[in-house]
């Protein structure tokens, strides 16, 4: 599945990422999303991207970023640029929802990243509930997109592999 530009994809949790510029249409230079956060959403475990920058700006709300070590909150209109290989993650600390631009450059296999994420959490394989089978699918999805994102942790990306390897012994897919 290759989602277009305009489409939304959902994760279990009810973030929604709107595809503004698809990997694509933008002749891969870019994807860019336009994501929406519920209050109390938690984004990705800390990481980075090895041959990506990140940048976010704030549209409604509040977003609780980490980034060099440390919490910040961006407010509606503020951006940030994250280099490669910068530890980072977010999520929505606030009593309202947030909206932002999420741009990564190049786009490389980012897109694909969240549409597997998509496409195991409307199969129902993929939950907010913490379940051994969401554990394993999530752990090789993020195994596939290596080129892409990297868990910060040693020790995690280690879990990764090792539940990867259990998940393709289940016979679990992520397509």
């Amino acid at each position: 599945m290759t989602s277009n530009t305009g489409d939304t994809l959902t994760m279990p949790d009810g973030t929604s990422f709107m595809i503004l510029e698809s990997a694509t249409d933008s002749g891969g230079a870019r994807i860019e999303f336009e994501i929406t956060m519920a209050p109390g959403a938690i984004g990705p475990p800390k990481h980075f991207h090895p041959r990506q920058e990140e940048s976010w700006r704030v549209l409604e709300g509040e977003l609780s970023v980490f980034v060099d070590g440390a919490w910040r909150t961006l407010g509606e209109g503020e951006s940030l640029s994250i280099a490669p290989d910068t530890v980072h993650t977010l999520r929505n600390r606030s009593s309202g929802p947030v909206r932002f631009r999420d741009v990564h450059e190049p786009a490389l296999d980012f897109q694909d990243y969240i549409e597997s994420l998509h496409r195991l959490a409307a199969a129902g394989r993929l939950t907010s509930r913490m379940t051994p089978s969401t554990v394993i699918h999530g752990a090789m999805v993020l195994r596939e997109h290596r080129t892409t994102q990297l868990s910060a942790s040693r020790a995690q990306r280690l879990a990764e592999t090792a539940l990867s390897a259990v998940g393709r012994a289940l016979g679990y897919r992520t397509v």
